[in-house]
């Protein structure tokens, strides 16, 4: 009788414990399924994962970017809103809520959750970045570079802060700063077609005309059916 009721007790405890853990099965499949691009079945198994457990916060957080992904913005930010709800220093979920604000040209709301991200991961450089996009878009070029100038002090490799610094610079004047970035986005990604591209196109801009179809030859060199086209606009 003993024995019975201590396997009725293990049995009671290896079903409690599949019920906890089945929460975090789904969610990994559907991170699996995500990655594939299987969203139907992502989106099915994070149902899954939140009936299981209710507050967790990481499946609403993935619920969110699947829907932005998915071009469901206004559904994203419910998800993203119940995540930070749960756990309210989630920088992933002020993120791509942040993101998904941009996306529907909020941009001062979007800067908002930029900031709470910020202020919760000083050293994450996507967030500077992602803020400079929407300061740009409020036409703050100058605090749109000092973030990126953020970005690429935490990380001397971020091409895409280089890039966009070099676009914002240039919208701004200063074009010999945007050739200098442009330069270094070229020197990190020599195959970056799209620096050879921004490169030219500011140069043709300041009347050096020369120095813009030499960079296009190259960018068409490279495989750019863009430098083509421009190169039969610009340079014949």
């Amino acid at each position: 009788m003993k024995k019975a009721a201590i396997i009725s007790s293990f049995l009671l405890f290896a079903a409690f414990s599949f019920a906890q853990n089945s929460a975090t099965e789904y969610y990994q499949s559907a991170i699996i399924n995500d990655s594939q691009k299987d969203y139907t079945a992502a989106l099915q198994d994070l149902d899954n994962a939140i009936n299981q457990r209710p507050d967790f916060d990481s499946a609403y957080c993935l619920q969110g970017f699947i829907s932005y992904k998915q071009g469901e913005y206004k559904l994203a930010i419910k998800q993203f809103d119940k995540a930070i709800k749960i756990n309210p220093n989630y920088t992933d979920a002020f993120n791509g809520r942040g993101i998904v604000k941009a996306q529907l040209k909020d941009y001062i709301s979007a800067i908002k959750d930029f900031n709470k991200m910020i202020a919760l991961a000083p050293f994450n450089t996507k967030a500077y970045y992602n803020r400079a996009q929407a300061k740009a878009h409020l036409d703050d070029f100058a605090g749109a570079i000092t973030d990126l100038d953020k970005a690429i002090e935490l990380d001397k490799r971020y091409i895409n802060a280089y890039y966009s610094r070099a676009y914002w610079k240039d919208m701004s004047g200063d074009y010999n700063g945007a050739l200098t970035d442009y330069k270094k986005v070229i020197e990190l990604d020599p195959s970056y077609r799209e620096a050879y591209i921004g490169m030219a196109t500011a140069m043709y801009q300041h009347n050096d005309k020369t120095g813009a179809c030499e960079t296009l030859n190259i960018a068409s060199e490279k495989g750019s059916v863009m430098a083509e086209e421009l190169i039969e606009k610009l340079c014949k």
